[in-house]
């Protein structure tokens, strides 16, 4: 089971579809790297992309009449953050700014990414199947029959790659709702897994 965090309250089906699209068209302006991205090199077709993290409503106590949403966006391939104002009714984008974070929500596009990225790697599978023979439970090829939440990870440590890279913190969960004690950490940037426990 897929658990993700992103909601796209008040705002119709349309309305969304209308602001991803327009989100998608929309350019990116050229911008600063953060100090610690600087030594992070581009990829310029990195697999995710651009991708929309989340769809809000933009909530204003005046001139509510006006439909307008906030789009959040990563680009994979400069490493950028940023955040669209737009203009249902006129389906136009009023403004654009950066965000000087990569820790922004999750979408279930980079989840499944993440979740693919630790069913392929077989030391890590080797290890969840061994907490589960443990537990008396059948054994598995792939991430299936548990629960899986991710959230994006932000470490403390401000030398860990994550600091400047978008991360995900796995946290998975058998049928008996036990949690493993085993987290993958999967480095989206670098389409690398490790886990919590390694700290790298």
């Amino acid at each position: 089971m897929l658990v993700c965090t992103t909601a796209y309250a008040s705002l119709s089906h349309g309305e969304l579809e209308d602001a991803s699209r327009i989100a998608q068209s929309q350019s990116w302006q050229q911008q600063r790297s953060l100090p610690q991205q600087r030594n992070a090199l581009p990829q310029k077709n990195h697999p995710l992309q651009i991708q929309t993290l989340s769809i809000e409503l933009d909530e204003r106590k005046k001139d509510k009449a006006t439909r307008r949403a906030r789009v959040y966006q990563f680009n994979y391939n400069t490493q950028h953050s940023r955040v669209l104002l737009i203009d249902l009714e006129r389906q136009t984008v009023l403004t654009e700014q950066a965000i000087a974070s990569v820790h922004l929500p999750l979408n279930e596009q980079e989840i499944a990414t993440a979740k693919s990225l630790i069913e392929k790697n077989t030391t890590l599978m080797q290890q969840l199947n061994a907490a589960l023979e443990k537990r008396g439970l059948p054994q598995m090829n792939d991430l299936s029959l548990l629960d899986v939440k991710a959230s994006v990870f932000e470490p403390a440590n401000q030398s860990h790659p994550c600091t400047s890279q978008r991360c995900a913190l796995i946290s998975l969960f058998d049928q008996t709702r036990t949690v493993f004690a085993l987290e993958p950490v999967v480095n989206l940037q670098q389409l690398s897994v490790n886990t919590l426990q390694n700290g790298q």
